[in-house]
């Protein structure tokens, strides 16, 4: 890790880089080559913006875009004007998106013309007041159009503390509304320095820029990759969508590092004509965000014949907390560890539903026990939610400790392995879903359409390897349509919290006090799921 700028926060990271290594490249996109002057430029442009449209220090301001590098522009732009960015799922539905807008209060956004209709969407049910980087005409909104913004004169970063809030990264909620987890410069900047170092990212590296910001997994190359120096390579959804196109990108670009979801190793894999790849640049391959076969990693390794494989751990809430790094082929059929904590990460594992805090809770090397986590890289909080951190955070001798939910065992040698979540949260593709709160959306939806009375929702593996979440139908069902209620959902939630296929279910359980009994009925839906496959 380089040792200058430790006093920096994530709003200048950056600039800093551009002055000590104006010409290295920043970004390389589809159609253009970013150098760090360039792209600290045009980050001070778009920052004066937004100041000059009333932005003032601590306002949310969201970053609506599609992966490019105007989106990786737009999240600096708004932390360099002392504000919080807010990334927003371009591909959430609108009514998600204003729900958003209204909880934390935001009036400006950052956009492209890629996203005209659904920016005219969240317009009309959260009235926006400045729209940036785009010049779609929205009534009653101010806008500044992308080609205006080269006639503001660059404005240094904002002071700001590392108290502040950087960003927030919003997930589905156990009601059904969106969370905010909220990051300052200081968690922020504890990540980037443990990973920039636990990796050697240096000024060489070209990282391969995946995950879409509103994900907690674009933080490495988002905040991580300026730190180093290093290059960030977009590959954007169309290469995403086209295994073999995303390969020979990583194979032109001499992509080093490259870190995503396990679906998309998957997808490489399988559809990925890696045998015709050159990958030799590639010297790190990340993944995290939920379970891979040990095929799968195994099968990736021997098409990197230089490459470290680390199986990243880390709710959003503690950003990367442990990892487990593979130099050969893990053994097939081997549930794949989660690795050691990572530098300044105190980790408790206790019997669930115990006192965090007493010795006594803590159990025992191999046994299962809910994971507590001590970082600097904790969130400050959730967006207005005083209830829920009284919940999740605890102080255990005047140290933060966060509870992620997750089962976990950890052998002698002090490897952690994940065991599923002890309650109903799960991840599919990489995303953080709280059933409970899906379920609540869809019953809701269910019963105004007068097409059932409740809903459960499960997480099914096909046989392909890949996650999808199927619903399971109660009450009377005669007028169910399944095309209409995974579209009326479609519009309701973003897709990866959409059930692709429905079951019916008769004879609900129900548990000794009349209630539903969920559990069971989640049971049964995968059960009703596996046998109509």
């Amino acid at each position: 890790m380089q040792s200058d700028g430790d006093d920096v926060t994530l709003s200048g990271l950056v600039s800093e880089k551009a002055m000590s290594t104006p010409d290295s490249e920043c970004i390389v996109d589809v159609s253009r080559t970013w150098t760090y002057a360039q792209t600290a430029v045009a980050i001070e442009q778009q920052s004066a913006a937004f100041v000059e449209a009333g932005v003032q220090a601590g306002d949310r301001v969201g970053v609506h875009f599609n992966k490019s590098a105007e989106g990786f522009i737009a999240m600096h732009a708004v932390v360099s004007a002392g504000a919080v960015a807010v990334p927003l799922d371009p591909a959430s539905p609108p009514a998600r998106l204003a729900r958003i807008c209204e909880q934390m209060q935001i009036s400006v956004v950052s956009s492209h013309a890629p996203r005209k209709r659904s920016l005219e969407a969240l317009h009309a049910q959260s009235p926006l007041r400045t729209v940036v980087g785009t010049g779609i005409e929205l009534e009653g909104c101010d806008f500044v159009a992308a080609e205006a913004l080269a006639a503001f004169e660059p404005r240094p970063p904002v002071a700001t503390s590392h108290d502040d809030l950087a960003y927030i990264v919003t997930t589905s909620g156990s009601t059904g509304e969106p969370k905010g987890i909220c990051h300052t410069h200081a968690s922020g900047r504890a990540y980037v320095d443990m990973t920039v170092q636990a990796f050697g990212l240096n000024p060489t590296d070209r990282v391969a820029d995946i995950a879409p910001h509103h994900f907690d997994i674009s933080t490495f190359s988002l905040w991580a990759t300026p730190r180093a120096g290093a290059t960030n390579v977009i590959v954007n959804e169309a290469y995403q969508r086209l295994p073999a196109s995303h390969s020979q990108l990583l194979a032109d670009e001499g992509v080093t590092v490259w870190y995503s979801v396990p679906f998309l190793i998957q997808q490489l894999v399988l559809r990925g004509d890696l045998a015709n790849r050159n990958l030799d640049a590639l010297r790190w391959v990340h993944f995290g965000g939920e379970t891979i076969p040990a095929e799968i990693v195994a099968s990736m390794m021997g098409h990197c014949p230089n490459a470290r494989f680390a199986n990243i751990y880390g709710p959003a809430e503690t950003n990367h907390i442990t990892h487990a790094v593979f130099d050969v082929p893990p053994e097939a059929g081997k549930l794949l560890p989660v690795g050691v904590s990572v530098a300044g990460v105190t980790i408790r594992i206790v019997s669930p539903g115990s006192d965090v805090s007493a010795s006594d809770s803590l159990v025992a090397p191999r046994e299962i026990g809910e994971m507590w986590a001590a970082t600097p890289q904790l969130m400050a909080g959730y967006w207005d939610g005083e209830e829920v951190d009284e919940a999740s955070i605890q102080m255990i001798d005047g140290v933060r400790f966060y509870g992620t939910g997750d089962l976990m065992s950890r052998d002698d040698a002090g490897e952690l392995t994940f065991h599923g979540r002890a309650d109903q949260q799960v991840k599919v593709r990489g995303f953080r879903i709280e059933l409970e709160g899906i379920e609540v959306e869809l019953e809701t939806m269910v019963r105004e359409m007068g097409s059932a009375e409740n809903v459960v929702v499960s997480v099914h593996r096909r046989s392909t390897g890949e996650d999808e979440l199927v619903a399971g139908i109660l009450g009377p069902t005669t007028s169910f349509d399944e095309a209409t209620f995974i579209q009326q959902a479609a519009s309701l939630m973003p897709a990866y919290a959409v059930p692709t296929k429905t079951v019916p279910i008769e004879s609900p359980a129900l548990t000794g006090s009349g209630k539903l009994d969920r559990r069971t009925l989640r049971e049964q839906t995968v059960r009703l799921a596996e046998d109509s496959s």
